[in-house]
């Protein structure tokens, strides 16, 4: 199904490509300071680990390697078992190399254009307004002394975090995704890592496989306004904090019909929508849901009263996302 593919797909992704805040490390950091300590750690450091990844279901190993070339990032993730799958990125410009039998090849139509698994980051000021932020006390992870830290959610329609953070570098070395009573949905956990030691240049290059197909996820936007004003397409309730991160129009499948891809962020937690025709097979109402990530689907109306299909993706409480999706409406020249 491909909302449940979408939703797979962005976590891995999403793993690897994190926000960037700049912060000025110090040695007695209050719940704010340690976050943009994280984001500015994941930008700027160069890092080489393996790391784990359950999403509720399922287990994954994967390779994360990043360092700054002459002021430009590079990165490359790579899953160590499944299907081989790698993830390059070269500053905005992201590639995906799969073997040509690979089911996330379905998604060649659905991921919307750029480095899309990048939240829209925010200060953790700002982010304050949605999340109570508290230091956790102190633990390990991957060998290496950590802090903690427990992001609380204000309000029904986000999940609460718990962070450990690299208690010397700030890199994010642990991370789990709870929901209001508690359970863990998601857990992220290197198990082991290097920081700040040199990278080897051929750590950052794609495998070189034959017959392997190699998508660039940057290409083929054909319109990108700046915010909802601009679009056709209008959202009439989005949860409070969220702010639109990015807005496409795309050409997608053989047919080449429209897709619109807008995404939310609320500094932490994000959600893609999708809004294209409805396929020739047909669509409903559907709800899928694995680990934190949830994709909803809600059939609506658009020009010319042409069935359109909506697609919510995010980690988002099920009733968010289908509120959010319900919203979605066709708005004409006004």
């Amino acid at each position: 199904m491909r909302p449940r593919a979408v939703a797979r797909w962005l976590l891995c992704a999403q793993a690897a490509i994190a926000p960037c805040v700049l912060a000025d490390p110090g040695a007695d950091r209050t719940p704010e300071q340690w976050l943009e300590f994280m984001s500015r750690a994941f930008a700027e450091r160069d890092y080489d680990g393996v790391f784990t990844y359950f999403d509720g279901e399922d287990l994954s190993t994967l390779r994360v390697v990043h360092a700054v070339v002459d002021g430009v990032e590079h990165e490359r993730l790579v899953h160590l078992d499944g299907p081989l799958r790698e993830i390059v990125r070269r500053d905005d410009d992201v590639f995906c190399i799969l073997d040509p039998n690979d089911e996330i090849l379905e998604l060649e139509e659905s991921i919307p254009a750029g480095p899309f698994a990048r939240a829209f980051a925010r200060t953790p000021q700002e982010v304050a307004g949605q999340y109570a932020l508290t230091i956790d006390g102190e633990d390990r992870v991957a060998g290496r002394p950590t802090v903690r830290i427990f992001v609380a959610a204000r309000d029904a329609d986000r999940y609460a975090y718990r962070l450990w953070l690299d208690a010397d570098k700030g890199l994010l070395l642990r991370s789990e995704l709870v929901d209001g009573d508690g359970r863990r949905l998601e857990i992220f956990q290197f198990a082991d890592i290097r920081i700040d030691e040199p990278i080897a240049a051929d750590a950052l290059e794609r495998a070189s496989r034959a017959g392997a197909v190699t998508n660039r996820l940057t290409a083929d936007v054909v319109a990108a306004p700046p915010d909802a004003a601009t679009s056709a397409w209008r959202l009439d309730w989005v949860p409070a904090g969220f702010t639109m991160a990015s807005s496409e129009l795309r050409r997608a499948g053989v047919k080449s019909r429209p897709l619109a891809t807008q995404m939310y962020s609320d500094g932490l937690a994000a959600f893609s929508v999708f809004i294209e025709e409805v396929p020739d097979g047909g669509a409903s109402n559907l709800v899928s849901r694995k680990g934190a990530t949830v994709a909803v689907t809600h059939l609506t109306q658009g020009p010319g009263g042409v069935p359109h299909l909506v697609t919510v993706v995010g980690e988002v409480p099920t009733p968010t996302a289908q509120r959010v999706a319900r919203s979605v409406r066709f708005v004409s020249d006004e």
